[in-house]
């Protein structure tokens, strides 16, 4: 009896993650990326119930020769993809990547705004030094808590930053430009000048030259697919550099070739690392993941719309010499909750040497 008992557990197990495993592969590259909507919605909801469903069918088949049959193919399943994750774990050793947790019993991290410190030596600085402030996806919405939106302006203001950049994403619908402007109002600016680029959800709103207005009558200058040099002493100087790829436009072949040194990009999402460090990017500022909004402590989120899965989640990775700076965010939307995962203000102190 215990034998049987055994095997079915086995079934329920292998199936059970295989399901779950093969719907966070095709959400993750997919499903996510696809403009928020009705179809998307029905989309999620659906792979979860279909591979549910044959998950449990499979485990419970009447047919043992086809219970077997099935649980097989599962393990198979298991197999490939966990060969996949194991690719993604070395790489991201070979990236050096340094990311975050949260204490395991404080779950609820929605406002408990982090302030993540990071140093970047650059001999082309010379004695001179730069102090970046970035943040990324503020999703201001009708139920934005403003004593929290109230902290975030006073650790960036406490921070005194050179540079302040901001990567996207800051409404879901056009009615809350006016939200986003007054989110805006309170925010410090970079003694060198603060900087912009839109998100994707910035885009399906429809609304992306409104908020790039938003953004400008602001003070904050939105580079799409542009440059623009900050100079440090009189002598040394800093490109900044925007893309809005793939939803808005990208930076020209070449952007880093200049006598700065020093080329920091602010991009939404982190999939266009490898691209931004064939072309010598010192620095890409990115958000768009929201370090996974949920995490599962020690394992991290089980969903992130990049075609690269879990690999950039959240944090610092240096990519074929390029350094990676992934936030978290400021905000969340959809729903407006974070678990395991705090909101955070990414910090990198540029060092001449």
């Amino acid at each position: 009896m215990w034998v049987e008992r055994a095997r079915t557990g086995v079934r329920f197990a292998v199936a059970g993650g295989g399901a779950v495993a093969l719907w966070a592969f095709l959400v993750n590259r997919t499903v996510l990326n696809w403009p928020d909507g009705a179809l998307k919605t029905v989309t999620l909801v659906g792979l979860a119930l279909a591979f549910g469903a044959v998950g449990l069918l499979s485990a419970t088949w009447p047919l043992a020769g086809r219970r077997e049959l099935a649980t097989c193919s599962w393990l198979v399943i298991l197999v490939v993809l966990g060969a996949g994750e194991g690719h993604r774990v070395w790489l991201r050793a070979t990236y050096g990547a340094v990311s975050f947790d949260a204490p395991l019993f404080e779950p609820v991290t929605t406002t408990a705004l982090d302030v993540r410190r990071f140093t970047l030596e650059r001999a082309a600085l010379g004695k001179e030094r730069a102090r970046v402030v970035a943040l990324s996806d503020l999703h201001v919405t009708g139920s934005t808590d403003w004593a929290y939106v109230e902290r975030v302006h006073e650790s960036v203001r406490e921070l005194e930053p050179d540079l302040v950049l901001i990567t996207g994403d800051y409404i879901a619908k056009p009615e809350r430009l006016p939200l986003l402007a007054r989110w805006l109002e309170g925010l410090p600016r970079g003694r060198l000048g603060s900087y912009a680029v839109l998100g994707n959800h910035d885009y399906w709103t429809g609304q992306a030259e409104e908020i790039r207005g938003v953004l400008e009558r602001a003070g904050v200058r939105v580079l799409a697919g542009a440059c623009v040099d900050a100079v440090l002493g009189n002598v040394h100087t800093v490109r900044v550099c925007g893309t809005e790829e793939p939803w808005g436009p990208a930076l020209a072949p070449g952007f880093a070739e200049n006598d700065a040194g020093t080329t920091l990009v602010m991009s939404h999402t982190p999939d266009n690392v490898y691209a931004l460090a064939a072309e010598g990017a010192t620095a890409v500022f990115a958000g768009h993941t929201h370090g996974g909004q949920w995490r599962i402590p020690w394992l991290g989120p089980l969903v992130i719309p990049s075609r690269y899965g879990r690999r950039f989640d959240l944090g610092h990775f240096e990519v074929d010499g390029t350094h990676l700076y992934v936030s978290a965010g400021v905000g969340a939307d959809a729903p407006n909750l974070r678990l395991w995962c705090p909101p955070d203000v990414v910090v990198v102190e540029l060092v001449g040497r």
